[in-house]
């Protein structure tokens, strides 16, 4: 035989048994062939006993056609606690009241009878005033505090000239605070007087002080949308000084009791929030309605019960009536 011919049929020959092939490949992955449907690929459930998709197992067994996947999950369980709802503002601290204190005399000082930080009374001599001048003699004057506090400020020296008008010391009352913050025009309708407050400064980290709104001011801020909020503050030990940066937590409502959930367990499904519970290894949702949320737990009215396992890892790409298993339990 000639060798083109013998190469010829050595080319058929390949070329058939590629088409066979194929064709069986063909028939095998796409159900036509005696494995059924995707024969040439196995999947395994975890809980299967090793059974491919159709009901046989590896030794020919017939399977249940109707297990499914189960999906796997962690959970925690719903339960009660007290719970508030806060709004955290930032502010400074300002003393209740400060005044300066004048004389109305012209004269020299001859005497200053205080220190910054020293408590007075009202009525008490701060500096004495000599007003004598040139061949004439008046008698001393005395400067005197106005109020009881605290003196911030002694703004003159001995021997200087007191001039009236001009202020010669500035005291402050301590025994009550104010902390001043700024409410965002969307949460004013939150805010109202005689709301309890807790304030803390970096000076005392360790530390909580207590107050309530006392005063609203009547108009907002048409430059920050803000609206100017008061919170009066008790300052025993005078601990708080005015000028310090305050953290204010207004507690706007409290539950006590109350059922509770991570916020995590929440998903928004359709424009809703829902949560998925699981019982008896099936995934049921849920539509709770949310009270409010504060920090990372979201407080429940209804729709969730003390003692639910709610799903907190693996509920985005569960479904109502999914099986489901629970491989960690969350504190």
């Amino acid at each position: 035989m000639k060798k083109g011919v013998r190469i010829t049929i050595i080319l058929v020959v390949v070329a058939a048994i590629v088409v066979v092939g194929g064709y069986l490949g063909y028939t095998r992955f796409t159900g036509q062939g005696d494995e059924g449907p995707g024969a040439g690929f196995l999947f395994f459930r975890p809980g299967s006993g090793g059974r491919r998709p159709g009901g046989r197992d590896p030794g020919g067994a017939e399977g249940n056609p109707e297990e499914t996947f189960s999906v796997p999950v962690a959970v925690t369980t719903a339960r009660r606690e007290n719970a508030r709802e806060t709004l955290t503002l930032y502010g400074s601290v300002f003393a209740e009241k400060e005044v300066g204190i004048l004389t109305t005399v012209t004269g020299k000082i001859t005497a200053i009878q205080v220190e910054e930080g020293d408590i007075v009374q009202k009525d008490q001599v701060l500096a004495v005033i000599d007003r004598d001048q040139a061949g004439l003699k008046f008698a001393p004057v005395e400067v005197k505090s106005t109020i009881a506090g605290v003196v911030k400020s002694v703004l003159t020296q001995e021997g200087a000239t007191a001039n009236p008008g001009v202020p010669l010391f500035q005291v402050v009352v301590m025994d009550v605070v104010d902390v001043v913050v700024d409410v965002p025009e969307k949460r004013i309708g939150q805010v109202r007087v005689g709301l309890p407050v807790e304030i803390s400064v970096i000076s005392y980290p360790d530390r909580l002080f207590y107050g309530t709104i006392d005063r609203l001011k009547p108009v907002v801020d048409p430059d920050s949308r803000s609206l100017e909020t008061r919170i009066r503050v008790t300052n025993r030990g005078y601990q708080l000084k005015p000028g310090m940066f305050a953290e204010a937590s207004i507690i706007l409502r409290q539950r006590e009791n109350a059922v509770t959930v991570p916020l995590a367990a929440l998903v928004n499904k359709d424009g809703q929030r829902v949560a998925f519970i699981i019982e008896q290894d099936v995934a049921r949702e849920v539509k709770p309605e949310i009270s409010f949320v504060e920090g990372e737990r979201a407080v429940v009215d209804s729709g969730i019960a003390e003692g639910d396992l709610v799903v907190v890892i693996g509920q985005q790409s569960l479904s109502g009536g999914d099986a489901v298993t629970v491989v960690e339990v969350k504190e």
